[in-house]
């Protein structure tokens, strides 16, 4: 009988100590999924990121084989520049009108599809219907409320303006 007893309690014994290891790995299990998560959630904007600038490669790589001028926007920074295949013709900062917000132009490629110069409107770039680049006193800011507006000095917008063509190009950055 007292097999049967001391059976009885190994069995119990084993029977407890499996209860409290599987109670151990469930806490470790959270733990893991929580750090896999957050893995999950740095590899996205890794491969986010990887592929903006991948896009940027092939945008630049494109503009070599075209032989032509295109503008670079950085946004974040507030400054710009014009470039002829892989040289820097000119660096140039930027200030946003009033009505531009940070979400309102996304990372990529935008097309010069009007210049403007006139009286009143004194050296307007509109690329698509998304962005237009302007001096600060041109008559169109006031026109064209919704689209993003950015500001550039007199010297900087007359180069840029005199440099590029209907159809050049300007990649957004962020």
């Amino acid at each position: 009988m007292r097999r049967g007893i001391k059976n009885k309690i190994t069995c119990l014994v084993l029977l407890l100590l499996v209860l409290v290891m599987s109670a151990d790995a469930g806490g470790e299990r959270q733990d893991e999924r929580t750090s896999l998560q957050e893995r999950a959630q740095t590899l996205h904007e890794k491969v986010t990121s990887l592929k903006r600038e991948q896009d940027f490669l092939l945008f630049q790589k494109e503009m070599y084989a075209v032989d032509s001028k295109y503008l670079v926007l950085d946004i974040k920074n507030m400054s710009g520049k014009l470039i002829y295949k892989y040289r820097v013709l000119r660096d140039f900062r930027f200030i946003s009108a009033m009505n531009f917000s940070d979400t309102a132009l996304q990372p990529g490629m935008l097309i010069l599809t009007q210049k403007m110069e006139g009286k009143n409107n004194r050296y307007v770039l509109t690329f698509e219907s998304s962005l237009i680049v302007q001096w600060p006193h041109s008559a169109t800011l006031q026109g064209k409320v919704n689209i993003p507006t950015l500001l550039l000095g007199e010297k900087d917008i007359r180069s840029v303006f005199s440099a590029v063509e209907v159809g050049a190009r300007a990649y957004i950055l962020r």
